[in-house]
């Protein structure tokens, strides 16, 4: 991961991952000369890897919306359903509205849709800028149309 060696067990790589059980049967991953290249930031990859190799069963090394994006990111990118799970369980209370119509619909995460659009129709106040180019120039439509309907 960006020319860093990470040397994990393989164990739950490939119990949990059908990507990572096809990427293992197709390379040989017995020699530090013939690593796997990942193509993922360290921070997001260390995230990830506080989920498996946890300091305390009983909480998560991640604790930022940011983080649980990252997890939730490579979970889904890796066929990890049951960290996917875990990700949108602890992200759902950190997200605004805004975050979970970004993430659910870059994640297809549908199920945090409505609510989303229903709060953001039930906010006084409009868009903001920085909120329309994060949402896109559709969605941002489509939240205007939703909040004059609303009226």
């Amino acid at each position: 991961v960006e020319d860093t060696l990470f040397k994990v067990h393989s164990f739950f790589f490939e119990r949990d991952s059908e990507y990572f059980r096809t990427m293992f049967r197709l390379h040989d991953t017995s020699s530090e000369s013939r690593p796997i290249a990942l193509d993922v930031s360290i921070a997001s990859f260390e995230s990830f890897l506080g989920v498996l190799y946890p300091v305390h069963f009983a909480q998560h090394v991640a604790t930022t919306s940011n983080e649980w994006v990252a997890i939730l990111a490579l979970a889904t990118k890796w066929s990890f359903a049951t960290i996917r799970t875990l990700a949108m369980r602890e992200l759902f209370p950190l997200a605004s509205p805004i975050d979970k119509i970004v993430v659910g619909i870059r994640y297809d995460i549908k199920e945090w849709l409505n609510d989303a659009y229903v709060a953001m129709c039930e906010r006084p106040e409009a868009l903001t800028k920085q909120e329309g180019e994060r949402l896109g120039l559709a969605e941002a439509i489509k939240i205007s149309k939703m909040r004059q309907d609303a009226r």
